[in-house]
């Protein structure tokens, strides 16, 4: 539509500069659907450039995520690794349902952030929260529609919602975590046949403890918060 206005701004002005008589009446009109032209242009930029006419609505959506690893373990994994030149942002590793046999990797866009965040309970979640430019009134759809940017992202936060039962590796971490584990000597071979029985007798009693313990032990081991 703001297209159209523009057109018959420019129209009007072009008519009335060669068909009013009258030098005052004429120079007025002109100049009239001149500035009406030149307004145009500037809502349609303001428009492309600043979402004139828009504001921001937030979405959001909460899903358990299930853990990376083998159906074996007491304990959650989510894997991530590091993308981009900056390090910032990373690459999630996880499976969307329980009965998964593939994992689900969640990539980083330029609209897209990412943390995570330590929670209570035995769950965890994935938390996505998006903002969109949406028009304010149907008036101002109509005008700039043309411009095919309602509900355009703004921006999009995941937040990573893991409790204690739930530890976040690197992919690298993971890899390495079977090594740093395994025992050096008979000694601590036998130390680990006994803590893996107490844990093995634990979960079947509380198995979000036995959890628990687990995840702090891979921290301790691979030296992480």
């Amino acid at each position: 539509m703001i297209i159209l206005i523009m057109a018959l701004f420019a129209l009007f002005a072009f008519f009335a500069n060669m068909t009013i008589k009258k030098a005052g009446i004429r120079y007025t009109v002109t100049l009239l659907m001149f500035a009406g032209l030149i307004l145009s242009v500037i809502a349609m930029i303001a428009n492309m450039h600043d979402h004139y006419g828009m504001t921001s609505v937030t979405t959001t959506t909460k899903r358990e995520i299930y853990s990376a690893g083998p159906s074996t373990q007491n304990f959650g994994m989510l894997l991530y690794q590091n993308v981009g030149t900056n390090g910032q942002e990373n690459v999630y590793i996880y499976r969307a349902s329980a009965n998964d046999k593939k994992t689900t990797v969640s990539k980083p866009d330029l609209d897209t952030r990412s943390k995570r965040v330590n929670v209570s309970g035995n769950q965890a979640y994935r938390v996505a929260s998006t903002t969109r430019y949406v028009y304010k009134s149907k008036v101002f759809n109509l005008l700039f529609g043309i411009a095919d940017n309602d509900k355009q992202v703004k921006h999009r936060q995941i937040t990573y919602q893991l409790p204690a039962t739930w530890v976040a590796l690197t992919t690298t971490q993971a890899q390495s975590l079977a090594s740093k584990l395994a025992p050096k000597s008979a000694a601590e071979r036998t130390i680990a046949e006994q803590q893996q029985k107490q844990l093995s007798d634990l979960a079947k009693v509380n198995p979000d403890k036995a959890a628990t313990l687990e995840v702090n032990q891979i921290k301790s081991v691979l030296k992480i918060d």
